[in-house]
């Protein structure tokens, strides 16, 4: 008669072996996913703003070669079916606000989308006037970029976003003016695109930066007639070293986002030409102010992050975390007609 031998065990010590080795594999593994995740990520966001330079051509093939902005004018009556929008409206800044109320309440199938006053939709909100041309449902997720996961928990509940549940809190958010936030893009158009070039008095206008990085003003508010909605692709003298959309935060590199004009960000950035590439932002032009286009200086304003931003890095957000920056291709020089890679041209015999 034979007898089985006995079956083995794990020892401790055996045990603990297995599980060392275990956590070592994972610990070189779980990098090496999260750096795919991030590169998958990144693939998305320049996808989304592929489908941005696709659309631009057709826009513009559709339009007489105009670039996608707001373009309803102000003294005559807007085409609306809202009658509290029909006007006619005082400034061109109030048609392209009845504009912009127009898109999102039948795109977004919000009748309870407000007026907003002293509003410039053009900033964060120019892309809705393409996403109505393509006759999209708002909010659409290729507006924002997959790291943003903020403004993308915005566009799911824009409910909760209303009722101030979503932290942190943007501006407005919980009250009428701040609905427009779920509809905001990470995308920023440059203002070149939709307004003038130059904007120094007496015989132009345009916008330009208003001393911090998420406000704006008019360089001549007494010529803002016309100012909107005029700009065209054959203005754009370098194409291919042209930026027309850039990320206002970029999240792709490292566990730090950046805004765009730190020297240290890294961008995906749409050109004129219909490509999109990553760039870094200190390998760009330092641009310019519009309000006085002959001046070498170059633009520059604070940088105060708020907490639904990201935040400098070694600051962190609000005052007293404030940081001086360039304005690089936001405000490059010679707008339409300027270069922001590769050198910049000279404004200073502008007449």
């Amino acid at each position: 008669m034979t007898t089985r031998a006995a079956r083995r065990a794990f020892t401790l010590i055996e045990l603990l072996v297995v599980i060392a080795i275990v956590a070592l594999l994972i610990g070189v593994l779980l990098p090496a996913l999260g750096k795919a995740r991030k590169a998958g990520r990144l693939t998305t966001c320049l996808s989304n703003q592929k489908q941005f330079a696709v659309a631009t051509g057709s826009y513009a093939a559709s339009f007489h070669d105009r670039l996608w902005t707001f373009s309803w004018p102000g003294g005559q009556p807007c085409p609306t079916q809202f009658p509290d929008l029909v006007g006619p409206h005082g400034t061109d800044l109030e048609g392209a606000t009845a504009q912009a109320v127009d898109i999102l309440r039948r795109r977004a199938g919000r009748d309870d989308f407000p007026w907003i006053e002293n509003w410039i939709p053009q900033i964060l909100y120019n892309h809705i006037v393409l996403q109505d041309f393509l006759a999209q449902r708002l909010p659409e997720p290729m507006v924002a970029c997959p790291e943003d996961k903020l403004r993308l928990e915005w566009q799911r509940d824009y409910q909760a976003f209303d009722a101030g549940q979503i932290m942190p809190l943007a501006p407005d958010q919980g009250t009428d003016r701040g609905k427009r936030w779920p509809y905001s893009t990470s995308y920023e158009c440059i203002p070149a695109a939709f307004t003038q070039d130059r904007g120094d008095p007496p015989g132009y206008s345009s916008v330009t930066q208003a001393g911090t990085h998420r406000y704006y003003q008019f360089t001549n508010p007494q010529r803002m007639s016309g100012a909107f909605g005029k700009r065209v692709l054959t203005e754009v003298h370098f194409p291919s070293n042209k930026v027309h959309l850039y990320e206002t935060y970029t999240r792709h590199f490292g566990r730090q986002g950046h805004y765009y004009a730190l020297t240290q960000a890294r961008s995906a950035l749409t050109f004129f030409d219909g490509s999109v590439r990553v760039k870094a932002t200190a390998d760009a032009g330092r641009g310019f102010n519009p309000a006085t286009p002959a001046s070498p200086f170059a633009m520059t304003y604070a940088l105060i992050p708020g907490e639904w931003e990201e935040p400098i890095p070694g600051l962190g957000f609000n005052p007293p975390a404030s940081l001086t920056v360039f304005g690089y291709f936001r405000w490059t020089r010679g707008g339409l007609r300027g270069s922001d890679f590769g050198g910049e041209i000279k404004t200073n015999t502008w007449n």
